[in-house]
């Protein structure tokens, strides 16, 4: 049944809405306008829910990456110091082969570090060795 305070809605459909609405009416032993009112309201609330949801999922994900920024900005400091601190070691080694081999040392700190790096990557890319059983 209709409020008092209702506002009336004029709404322009197609003949094959306008079966299926009359259908569904007659089926369920309602009026037209009592399926539309019905299938607007359950339509509405579907559509808030669903805009809960994103608000929800946003508010969440704010509250998560402010959680998380500092560990980021931890780590992000720590593989700064640790590049920092790889770097040093390789410089120092360098230097301490170089104080050793003296004039014998002939590849400049560079050319040391690549052939370093190609055996290391390769030395990674190797297959764990299978031990006995």
């Amino acid at each position: 049944m209709v409020k008092t305070n209702s506002k009336e809605l004029r709404v322009m459909i197609d003949e094959e809405l306008d079966s299926l609405l009359k259908a569904l009416a007659a089926r369920r032993g309602e009026t037209v306008s009592e399926v539309v009112r019905r299938l607007l309201k359950t339509s509405l609330g579907n559509e808030a829910a669903v805009d809960g949801v994103d608000v929800v999922a946003a508010a969440l994900t704010k509250v998560i990456r402010r959680e998380l920024k500092p560990v980021e900005d931890r780590m992000a400091k720590l593989t700064a110091k640790s590049a920092i601190a790889g770097a040093t070691g390789l410089y120092l080694n360098y230097f301490v082969i170089q104080q050793a081999l003296g004039p014998k040392l002939t590849k400049s700190a560079k050319e040391v570090y690549e052939a370093a790096r190609v055996k290391a990557v390769a030395y990674l890319k190797e297959s764990p060795p299978v031990e006995a059983e």
